[in-house]
């Protein structure tokens, strides 16, 4: 057979090849799995999240446990681990225990409304010590940061109040560096027990004491108490990254197994048996922690650790504001009282019993007890001091409540966060070198509401801004910008019974993250349904000259102002850093904009009228163009009549389904699902099926094979 034959044949081939696979590429990407798309978990911390106060939760999620092969699960694979959970639910020789807890105090030295108070906390630890005088006192970290009367003397003075108390042991929370590291050391020198934390490291020494012994009475064996602490390796983005400076935090489960195998150890060595392994940890369950790094995958983790069969394990934990109580196995018992002193945590054992009842003294409760009279004392001394110098009136009357919740300015645009937001760019104005752009601060630094119809004094301005953060500016490009932008909308979406909670605008709510961004000049659209890396839709920064709001330009240079924690990189924030110039405190320049500004421009708590939720495919007028596009365009979306230059969109009605991987067009799929199919911007473009240039390349290629079969069936017969 000569060669010229397989010409036709072989071009007819090449030619209906595309036809058939960009059929087939366009069908398998339409068919994707329409299961929803788990967040990926990644180093990237985001603050402090969940709830002040949450009923007692059941036990964690399968989500919220560690896989069986995690490399941080401390309980090896096979035997050991079936051995372990199979562990009775009593051992002997186990004696009657109370272990009394708190965390995440922050400072809470008065009592107010649903707080307790330190007096009262007293109060409380003293009757329950009566009852039994071996009960262990403990506290889970972030004792002494959070309100202006604590952190006028950096938190000494409730260090020497938990002193008074007669706490046993601490862990060290992130918010224990906030007046620096230096400080931090300081309080081991003021308190009278440990400050533990076995996995806080600089020049390759732990920074704190790893564990402690508590044995409440010599005489009796099998009564002492192992106390491990912990914390968070965010504390590397929770606290100011100057404060930290050469301090490194390793992995909680595995550090804290280690320090249990050394324990153990030496326990042998010694011919000892410890029976009650008590872990101050300040890890939280928040879902926008790493699993590996919750205090319920720990818990999970020291359930299965086979050394600790027939031992009684307390995991005490903090750092997630959450109220929750738990077991995990057959010996290990979880418990977390929320924060701010709204309730009291006790555990409680039955002689051999290995799991506790894990409860918590709510305030209500707590209150009704007299207060300690020495306690009271060192608080009222405090109180005035802190009162004389903060009782000066900045605005006589507030026309409007300035919204500082916790579950608000960390989830979006709130007034409050526009005020503080409005204060930094108006100092930015004239406070430095240049002019700024924009200015941005993280809703995890506002930590109080304005009340409405009162004076706002300083110590209410100090209250919302606690942490004597200093006003930064820095210059950056618009790409950093905008990525700045996608880290402070990235967390996950909030749920509630495996349903998305919305917002006022119909949108998925975003778990609340201290990272998140209150915003003055510029204004950012963005759609929660979609995925986390593709939820910015448009960003729009004021022109200061003209007040006109401009699509952001990627490689133009900027000027942000912010605080110093942020220009530093904290939170997570990356992109940002480098040099910057200095201002003075925010809380005075918050001060000075309150005593100038209209506050009545601030009535609205949630605006959304610069952290903009819109969707991404809505059509506000039905003109056949999508609120967004519109925006972007300058025109009206509610408006039919005004519509972005060029043809008229056809009638909406009449529009074909839009197709998938096109460049201006996403197909939607259940908003909890939070899973898009887009057109990757680096890849190629791949025919799409049914198009003009496909169908007439087909047809030609039929064409051709029809005479390339012909001149194959008419070579057969000539050889």
């Amino acid at each position: 057979m000569k060669k010229k034959f397989f010409i036709l044949p072989v071009l007819s081939t090449v030619l209906l090849a595309p036809a058939f696979l960009a059929h087939q590429v366009s069908a398998e990407e339409a068919q994707a799995s329409p299961e929803p798309a788990k967040a990926e978990l990644t180093n990237q911390p985001a603050a402090e999240t969940a709830s002040e106060v949450q009923p007692t939760a059941p036990a964690a999620s399968a989500e919220e446990k560690p896989a069986a092969d995690s490399q941080n699960t401390a309980a090896p694979a096979g035997p050991a681990a079936t051995e372990a959970a199979a562990a009775p639910a009593q051992s002997e020789n186990l004696p009657e225990a109370t272990i009394l807890h708190t965390n995440d105090v922050h400072g809470r030295i008065v009592e107010e409304k649903g707080v307790i108070g330190d007096a009262k906390l007293a109060t409380v630890i003293k009757e329950e010590r009566a009852k039994n005088p071996k009960a262990l006192v403990v506290d889970a970290g972030d004792a002494f940061q959070g309100l202006p009367i604590s952190n006028s003397s950096k938190g000494e003075e409730r260090a020497k109040i938990l002193n008074e108390i007669g706490y046993d042991a601490m862990a060290v929370g992130n918010h224990e560096f906030d007046f620096g590291l230096d400080e931090a050391k300081k309080y081991k020198e003021i308190l009278k027990f440990p400050l533990l934390s076995s996995n806080t490291y600089a020049n390759n020494a732990r920074v704190f004491q790893a564990s402690t012994i508590v044995d409440k009475d010599p005489a009796v064996e099998g009564d002492e108490f192992v106390v491990i602490g912990v914390t968070t390796p965010e504390t590397a983005t929770k606290t100011h990254p100057k404060n930290i400076q050469g301090v490194t935090f390793t992995d909680p489960i595995t550090e804290v197994n280690r320090v249990i195998d050394e324990i153990e150890a030496r326990a042998a060595a010694e011919g000892k048996n410890y029976k009650n392994y008590v872990v101050l940890a300040h890890l939280g369950v928040d879902a926008t922690t790493p699993t590996e790094w919750r205090g319920s995958t720990l818990a999970e983790a020291l359930s299965k650790n086979p050394k600790l069969k027939g031992k009684r394990v307390t995991v005490i934990d903090g750092h997630s504001h959450t109220v929750e109580s738990t077991t995990y196995g057959d010996n290990v018992t979880y418990n977390q009282t929320g924060s701010y002193l709204h309730n009291i945590g006790k555990v409680t054992f039955k002689a051999n019993q290995l799991l506790g009842n894990p409860q918590q003294i709510p305030a209500e409760t707590a209150k009704k007890v007299a207060p300690d009279p020495v306690v009271a004392d060192m608080v009222s001394k405090i109180k005035a001091r802190y009162d004389a110098d903060n009782a000066k009136i900045i605005v006589a009357n507030s026309p409007v409540e300035l919204n500082g919740d916790r579950e608000n300015v960390r989830v979006r645009e709130t007034n409050l966060g526009n005020v503080v937001a409005d204060a930094l760019y108006d100092y930015g104005q004239t406070g430095f070198a240049n002019k700024t752009d924009l200015a941005v601060t993280n809703g995890g630094g506002l930590r109080e509401t304005i009340a409405k119809d009162k004076p706002i004094t300083k110590g209410d301005v100090i209250a919302v801004l606690p942490f004597g953060n200093t006003i930064s500016q820095i210059k950056v490009t618009g790409q950093n910008i905008a990525d700045m932008f996608a880290k402070s909308l990235g967390s996950i979406l909030q749920e509630k019974d495996g349903k998305p909670v919305l917002d006022e605008n119909g949108q998925p709510l975003l778990e609340p993250s201290g990272g998140y961004l209150q915003i003055s000049g510029a204004k950012v659209y963005y759609d929660t349904t979609l995925t986390a890396n593709q939820r910015v839709l448009h960003i729009e920064i004021k022109n200061k000259e003209t007040g006109v709001y401009e699509p952001l330009d990627p490689n133009k240079t900027y000027y942000l102002t912010t605080n110093d924690f942020l220009a530093a990189g904290g939170d997570g924030y990356t992109m940002l850093g480098g040099p910057r110039e200095e201002g003075p405190s925010m809380d005075v320049a918050f001060a000075d904009y309150l005593a100038k500004a209209d506050l009545t421009a601030y009535a609205v708590i949630n605006p959304n009228s610069r952290a903009i939720s819109i969707s991404s495919t809505k059509d506000t007028d039905g003109d056949g163009y999508k609120d967004i596009e519109e925006i972007k365009q300058g025109t009206d979306p509610a408006n039919a009549a005004s519509y972005p230059a060029g043809s008229k969109a056809v009638d909406p009605g009449k529009q074909a389904a839009p197709m998938v991987n096109t460049p201006n067009q996403t197909k939607q799929v259940a908003v909890h699902v939070a899973k898009t199919f887009t057109k990757d911007p680096a890849a190629k473009e791949l025919p799409q099926t049914g198009s003009e240039s496909t169908v007439a390349l087909s047809l030609v290629g039929m064409v051709l094979g029809f005479f390339g079969l012909a001149g194959i069936k008419k070579s057969h017969k000539e050889d």
